[in-house]
């Protein structure tokens, strides 16, 4: 049962609605959501949507999102943290209707970083895979559930071990964004 699978999950930032259709969870993101970080510009954003859960060990986690239109810079992706200036995030994203990136940011330090990858094709669903091995990570994604393509390997060290790992939606520019979350897989 879908319940069942998110008792043990919990929200970093309440999206403006969640509800649950006949599969999977219907997230609502506020609008002007995001989780961004740059010294450089004195900007901070830490007001997101994270869906998570605590711990402490290696795991493998795979999540699919679905949705009908990608809005300018709305995202939804898979996302791990430490603390607020600590963490990664993996998501589809887009600057117009026919441009699709994979992008991914490493914040270390109060400091975003950003990786891309361009898509050759708009999608309306992506699955996203991170396994977790001591303080290595391997990010990935799939356009069809099957095939998964490595986007990046990191280091990501937390002082007790634990991390929060889960799924995230923000709208840094538009208005709400919608999107259907499956957590299909956590293996610890």
């Amino acid at each position: 049962m879908l319940l069942d699978a998110l008792k043990d999950f919990e929200w970093y930032n309440e999206p403006e609605n969640v509800c649950f259709p006949e599969k999977g969870m219907m997230v609502t993101s506020k609008s002007q959501t995001d989780f961004w970080q740059s010294k450089q510009h004195n900007f901070s954003k830490d007001d997101g949507h994270f869906f998570y859960i605590e711990t402490a060990s290696d795991f493998r986690l795979i999540i699919k999102w679905s949705f009908n239109l990608l809005e300018k810079f709305s995202q939804c992706g898979l996302m791990i943290r430490a603390n607020p200036k600590e963490w990664f995030k993996i998501s589809l994203l887009s600057d117009n209707k026919e441009t699709y990136r994979i992008g991914s940011s490493l914040t270390k330090d109060g400091s975003s970083d950003w990786a891309i990858n361009e898509l050759t094709m708009p999608v309306n669903e992506i699955w996203y895979k991170l396994v977790r091995n001591q303080d290595e990570y391997i990010a990935s994604y799939s356009l069809d559930g099957v095939k998964y393509h490595q986007h990046r390997l990191f280091y990501f060290p937390s002082k007790d071990g634990k991390v929060k790992t889960g799924a995230y939606i923000a709208s840094p520019q538009t208005a709400k964004f919608n999107a259907c979350l499956e957590i299909l897989n956590l293996e610890a």
